[in-house]
């Protein structure tokens, strides 16, 4: 059977493959084009196994919130390159993951995601198909899902910095549907999202810093030439004044706010100013911070 210029355009158009590819997958199937994409597929996934295991550092994080700030989704969709991250088809790609973590609660982790279904497919399954058609590993690293329960009051924002390189979720809550749908705490979740954004915390409360990590810290400023030799109560109330410095930097509550020059109002002072603008406690549920690539070598190994 020929094959026309017409049944090439529409095999590139459902798949994205190249024309000499889908050309051969055509005469292959003998014009079939069902068969044509199913023998594309096939090649692709074969391609998708010689890229496995390359290093995936660049892609994009997406982010997508309801109108209503009842739910709020994030993923990081890696790759290797920032120019397959610029495609369409990654893009499309990372799109219909956000929707699909948004919209399904069990959607928890990345693990849990590869495992649904998207478009026919398994998402493990739709990921190899993609890194056949573009030619690069690619990695569902990181998914997150905050929403606000039925019974609570609340709203969950989001922001994007530089393009897709941060994104980040805030969950606030209140107790009425007037506080949740106020101004004041859509402003405060936007400006708690910039405050997560720049200064990196690692933990939303004091409760929540491991003891571990504490008593490391401990150790670390006791071996601080000006803590030794000290006595042991002494050394106590230095480290314990020092450990205020450790909270001020890494737990969120106790950080300076971001836009006081000053330093001096802490992000909890600000939640303490809009309950007074609401009239009605306000709190931050949870919080949660990509930033792409983080952690992941450059480079293969070997």
């Amino acid at each position: 059977m020929a094959i026309t210029a017409s049944m090439v355009k529409d095999l590139r158009d459902k798949t994205g493959a190249g024309f000499m590819e889908c050309k051969a997958a055509l005469t292959e199937s003998g014009g079939d084009l069902d068969k044509a994409i199913e023998h594309l597929r096939k090649q692709g996934l074969k391609v998708a196994e010689k890229k496995v295991g390359r290093a995936a550092a660049d892609g994009l994080v997406s982010v997508w919130t309801a109108p209503e700030g009842t739910v709020g989704a994030m993923v990081e969709l890696n790759c290797e390159t920032d120019f397959v991250a610029r495609t369409e088809k990654f893009l499309a790609l990372s799109k219909s993951l956000i929707g699909l973590v948004a919209s399904d609660v069990a959607a928890t982790d990345a693990a849990a995601v590869l495992e649904k279904r998207l478009d026919g497919s398994t998402v493990a399954e739709t990921i190899k198909a993609t890194i056949g058609a573009l030619g690069e590993n690619l990695v569902l690293r990181r998914v997150a899902r905050l929403a606000v329960p039925a019974e609570a009051k609340g709203r969950v924002v989001s922001y994007l910095h530089a393009g897709g390189k941060i994104g980040v979720l805030v969950e606030m809550r209140c107790v009425s549907e007037k506080g949740a749908a106020s101004e004041p705490l859509a402003r405060t979740a936007k400006e708690l999202c910039l405050q997560v954004c720049s200064a990196e915390p690692g933990f939303l409360t004091r409760d929540q810093v491991p003891a571990d990590t504490l008593e490391r810290e401990r150790e670390i400023l006791r071996a601080q030439p000006d803590v030794q030799g000290k006595p042991a109560a002494i050394q106590d109330k230095i480290i314990q004044g020092r450990l205020e410095k450790f909270y001020a930097e890494r737990v969120l509550l106790d950080q300076p706010f971001i836009r006081d020059p000053e330093g001096k109002q802490k992000v909890k002072d600000l939640l303490k100013a809009v309950e007074k603008e609401i009239g009605e406690p306000v709190s931050v549920a949870a919080y949660v911070r990509f930033r792409l690539g983080e952690g992941v070598e450059k480079k293969a190994a070997g």
